[in-house]
């Protein structure tokens, strides 16, 4: 037999080699969407857990104050006698407004876990704002000394801030807000929609006191379904 049959007889012939790259194809597909998987169920997990955090603080300030944290600044300076707490701005309103109430240092605050707003992956001022420096300080909202007067937000895994509505606000339509992506992409948080979808479609409830909700990891605000985390038990899992 020449060189050139014993040549032949070892190598691949194409339909080998497609079958080949077919299979190596087929397990860096499976390994891809296991992996994929794992990081989202991670993601949701610490989207969760961060919701529950705040949950508990506002539940702390809820104890101390009789009500839930209002959803926007005029509402927080009408309520802890604040003068000239004015919105720089309408983004991010909701969730900047329940984080300030939560760090003021009065009716034996502060109340939002020192941990967390710690966290720089948790913590940002996406839209660069603030309240004036007088009205953070004592005699204002006395905020810890060492403290910003930024106006943070609180976001989600996936860089987004976390969607904050005070629901007796909601059902008097009070609250308009637009919230900042870390895309830089605005989005309308509709009132009459928002009712709407918090409702409970059976009972026609709201969630007690307030909502709290990330967009999830497709970004888009489905205010609270779909792949939305939620602070109250997600309406498609009612039976």
């Amino acid at each position: 037999m020449t060189a050139r049959g014993r040549n032949a007889r070892h190598g691949f012939t194409l339909v080998e080699l497609l079958i080949v790259i077919g299979i190596i194809v087929l397990l860096m597909s499976v390994l891809f969407f296991s992996f994929r998987g794992a990081f989202s169920s991670r993601d949701e997990a610490r989207a969760t857990a961060t919701i529950e955090t705040l949950r508990g603080n506002l539940e702390s300030f809820e104890a101390r104050w009789g009500v839930s944290p209002p959803g926007n600044l005029k509402d927080l300076s009408a309520l802890t006698r604040t003068m000239n707490l004015m919105p720089p701005n309408d983004l991010n309103e909701g969730i900047e407004t329940l984080v300030l109430a939560l760090r003021m240092q009065r009716e034996g605050g502060p109340y939002l876990d020192g941990e967390l707003f710690a966290d720089d992956g948790r913590r940002s001022n996406l839209d660069a704002d603030n309240v004036l420096p007088e009205v953070a300080g004592p005699g204002g909202l006395d905020l810890p000394e060492d403290s910003s007067p930024e106006l943070f937000e609180v976001l989600d895994p996936w860089g987004n801030p976390l969607v904050y509505v005070n629901i007796a606000e909601l059902r008097q339509g009070v609250g308009q807000q637009s919230v900042q992506l870390a895309s830089g992409e605005v989005v309308v948080i509709d009132l009459t929609t928002a009712q709407e979808k918090l409702r409970h479609p059976v009972t026609g409830q709201f969630p007690a006191g307030y909502a709290i909700w990330s967009f999830g990891e497709d970004g888009v605000n489905d205010y609270g379904r779909g792949d939305d985390i939620t602070s109250w038990a997600k309406y498609e899992d009612v039976k």
